[in-house]
């Protein structure tokens, strides 16, 4: 049995963060399902790394917080260019599901 090598990417991978505050309810599937359907090319990776539950959020609030992972395997991804990939995201979970963007 032979291990399949990959070439590292010769550029960086990029992360940002972001966190919202939505219904208790809302599974992070439906977050997930939200950000794939926008079918962003080089998004390479979508990861929930915490969910927070407070009184100061709202009864029926929590708070998650979502890393996501930008790559080109063509070149260096400029911020203007993830800026505009993570703008289309937030607005996207604000109009699909009522996400509150945590400035």
């Amino acid at each position: 049995m032979s291990a399949k090598i990959k070439e590292l990417p010769k550029y960086p991978a990029v992360q940002r963060d972001l966190a919202m505050v939505v219904a208790k309810e809302l599974a992070w599937d439906k977050v997930d399902t939200t950000v794939q359907k926008l079918k962003l090319e080089k998004l390479r990776e979508v990861k929930l790394f915490d969910i927070f539950e407070s009184e100061k959020l709202g009864k029926d609030k929590k708070s998650m917080a979502v890393n996501f992972t930008f790559l080109d395997e063509e070149k260096t991804l400029t911020d203007k260019e993830i800026d505009g990939w993570m703008g289309t995201i937030m607005s996207r979970l604000e109009k699909e599901l009522q996400a509150e963007i945590r400035k």
